[in-house]
């Protein structure tokens, strides 16, 4: 009976075993296990595959970090660029001020002197580009103060108010001047920088930005109540920040040259600022060193340009010129220009540029043959141009 016992008990201790041992590979760490290995030889697998591909994505991430470096030489050749171009122009751009006589309790009568714009030096001689608005005051006193301090009085001031320029002249020599680009060659998207006064005050500040458009028509109010609203066509649109006293400064390329005259901004909007294309500069300058005064061919209408936008929108009108004023006693007038017509060509060419641009062109006592819309009608008149008397 003992005996029989003992192998009962070896059999089940045995039997046990067995079970304990299917147990374990029946168990979920044994899955983890298999499962683990089996990813490990499939990742193996895959490196293995895909070694080549890797080694030549890395070589081509080498070339693009390479290809990607010089851009960060970019934006610092760019800063480098307004950098050098405002140390090279600084010195050209001056403040424009106006000398007053003011009563002062306790000091008495005060001349005192105040920034009211800027300009550029265009000759060393003594030849400042402004706005004609900066300098309206016939009957003001104007000083011209440099970038070091020194004070220099207007003697001569020649004005187009027609393109919004004056002309001043000092007593000076050896001025830092500076040199003019063409307006004809300009992209939108073009590095700019405005140097100029603006508030009267922080003379020599600079701003830059870009170009943002070209041939913009401008409307703008002189101050007051009765300000009188003026066109001003073909103008150059930045987004450079022009303030009140940057006013006549000079509109700079990436090479320093003046492309632009900065006139006016925008009241509600922000970089929203407008400069007169200097070309219109040149050409009075040229005037002013062959004759001594600006040439200024007059037909004398008030006028508005209507485009072909607008003409379709708008019942009996056509693109061009509208009159919309004959001043009398004028070439138009003698010419039987009449309110309300429509000049639709210049010697038979349709009108694409700014029409004082247009008038420009002629020569004081030159013909000026126009093609006139009246009524439905078309009208050919020649008008005979005068010069400008202001």
């Amino acid at each position: 009976m003992t005996q029989e016992v003992k192998k009962t008990t070896r059999k089940s201790v045995k039997g046990k075993g067995k079970k304990q041992k299917a147990c374990w590979l029946s168990s979920g760490v044994c899955k983890i296990f298999i499962a683990c290995l089996l990813l490990l030889v499939v990742l193996v697998t895959l490196a293995y595959l895909l070694y080549p591909f890797l080694t030549s994505f890395l070589e081509e991430g080498e070339t693009f970090s390479t290809v990607e470096q010089p851009v960060e030489v970019v934006v610092k050749s760019e800063e480098n660029v307004v950098i050098d171009v405002v140390e090279e122009s600084m010195d050209a751009v001056v403040s424009i001020a106006v000398s007053q006589i003011d009563f002062t309790p306790g000091e008495g009568i005060v001349d005192s002197v105040s920034n009211i714009g800027s300009g550029f030096v265009v000759d060393p001689s003594g030849v400042i580009i402004t706005n004609q608005h900066v300098v309206s005051q016939r009957d003001a006193d104007y000083r011209i103060i440099t970038n070091d301090g020194g004070e220099y009085e207007v003697i001569e001031i020649l004005q187009d108010n027609v393109n919004d320029i004056a002309l001043l002249k000092v007593e000076a020599e050896n001025l830092a001047s500076l040199s003019l680009g063409d307006s004809e060659n300009l992209k939108p998207g073009q590095l700019v920088i405005a140097i100029g006064t603006p508030l009267g005050e922080y003379a020599g500040s600079v701003t830059t930005g870009v170009i943002s458009g070209l041939n913009r028509s401008v409307t703008a109010r002189s101050q007051g109540f009765w300000g009188v609203a003026k066109i001003y066509e073909d103008v150059i649109q930045t987004d450079a920040a022009v303030n009140p006293g940057n006013s006549g400064g000079p509109l700079l390329n990436s090479s320093g040259e003046v492309i632009g005259v900065n006139f006016a901004t925008t009241a509600g909007a922000d970089n929203i600022s407008f400069a007169l294309p200097v070309n219109f500069v040149a050409r009075r300058l040229d005037e002013y060193r062959r004759y001594g005064k600006f040439l200024k061919p007059y037909l004398g209408i008030e006028y508005q340009m209507i485009s072909e936008n607008q003409a379709r929108i708008y019942d009996d009108i056509v693109p061009g010129v509208l009159v919309r004023r004959v001043i009398p006693n004028t070439p138009a007038q003698d010419a039987g220009l009449q309110r309300l017509d429509v000049i639709t060509e210049v010697e038979k060419e349709p009108i694409r540029e700014a029409f004082a641009n247009i008038i420009q062109d002629y020569e004081i006592g030159e013909e000026m043959r126009l093609t006139v819309w009246r009524d439905g009608e078309e009208l050919e008149l020649v008008a005979i141009l005068d010069e400008l008397d202001e």
